[in-house]
């Protein structure tokens, strides 16, 4: 992705509010966290996106809100990003996990959401240009006109599914809705990725839906599969200990336009979304990772891109696999593994024991 005109700075656009997790097993509570899109994928950017000392700056922006009542002032997400504060509580879910444990499976969670802040407004979004925008809305926080007022400042932009097809019903439970019935679904070849989880595809119809656009399929333990006009692929996944799936998705996806600004292919940039959403599922609430797991990614990110175009044009992306793709797996997978080694599962937070992998 190239600067947005005007600028030289790779600079990102992150839409989507922050939110309260309450994490339950057996009707107690076990975990609260930060969650929300927004918070898992500034802390991927934050982490690994290319900097000033390699020679490309990649600042973010934030928009964000929440209530007066949101409790997490000094986490680091919202510190360096100050949320929009408005009259309604912050936005905030239930995660209720089932008794049993899921083995080599992801564990059963039934998501409820129990309050709604405001949703993310236009006139929220800062007035200039950005050379890519990621809309990651979990709450029905991105309205249509506000991602039509992303796509018009981002050169790319890219765009959980979740955010485009998820409704609640009376009681806050998670249900699905077609793509094809929204408003979003005319914005759709005006959008650079859509990401999906796999219980998401059906409702976004991926053969049409590659005719406009990259769409890219998390498949959890199995990887991901890219797909777009007249082509596909399947990227393979890292080892992982889950903990607490929350915030996989999101991770995947920051972890996916990182790969782009450092100049990976989409496929291979998927190969860094698989990463840091294996990351991800090791901990309960936003990660705090490891200084040298990030700094031994950077450094395998730095051998690599000298192989590859340092920017990718905001409408022109290369989608092939790259000949050192599987290498660049092999070096990401040693890091992922001496971390799974590494990773110590605290039984006393009641969520550990619920998934393994």
């Amino acid at each position: 992705m190239k600067g947005a005109p005007g600028g030289g700075a790779l600079e990102g656009l992150v839409v989507g509010s922050y939110c309260h997790d309450v994490l339950l097993r057996g009707g107690r509570v076990v975990g609260e966290t930060l969650g929300g899109a927004a918070a898992f994928v500034s802390n991927v950017l934050d982490a690994v996106s290319p900097r000033a000392e390699e020679g490309i700056e990649a600042p973010l922006v934030v928009v964000s809100k929440v209530g007066h009542d949101f409790a997490y002032a000094s986490a680091p997400a919202p510190a360096r990003h100050p949320p929009l504060l408005c009259a309604a509580p912050t936005t905030s879910f239930h995660a209720q996990f089932s008794d049993a444990a899921a083995s080599a499976h992801a564990p059963d969670r039934e998501l409820r959401r129990v309050c709604a802040c405001d949703p993310i407004y236009p006139a929220d979004l800062p007035d200039r240009r950005f050379a890519y925008g990621l809309a990651v809305g979990v709450a029905g926080e991105v309205l249509p006109e506000t991602l039509e007022r992303m796509i018009r400042l981002c050169r790319a932009v890219l765009v959980d599914a979740q955010a485009l097809i998820r409704a609640f019903d009376g009681e806050g439970a998670v249900r699905h809705v077609t793509l094809e019935g929204t408003p979003y679904a005319r914005l759709l070849p005006r959008v650079a990725f859509l990401k999906a989880s796999s219980e998401e595809a059906p409702y976004i119809g991926v053969e049409t839906a590659r005719r406009w656009c990259c769409v890219i399929v998390t498949e959890g333990r199995d990887g991901c599969r890219l797909y777009w006009d007249g082509g596909e692929a399947r990227v393979a996944p890292f080892p992982a200990v889950q903990v607490d799936p929350t915030g996989a998705g999101d991770s995947f996806l920051a972890g996916f336009a990182a790969g782009l600004l450092w100049g990976l292919s989409a496929t291979d940039a998927a190969l860094l979304g698989n990463y840091f959403g294996a990351a991800a599922v090791s901990h309960v609430g936003v990660p705090t990772f490891n200084a040298k797991m990030l700094q031994a990614v950077k450094t395998i990110l730095e051998g690599k891109v000298k192989r590859c175009n340092p920017c990718i044009n905001g409408t022109t992306f290369n989608f092939e696999r790259s000949n050192m793709h599987d290498e660049l797996h092999t070096s990401l997978q040693e890091v992922a593994m001496l971390m799974s080694e590494k990773q110590e599962i605290d039984p006393a937070n009641g969520i550990g024991d619920i998934c393994s992998t």
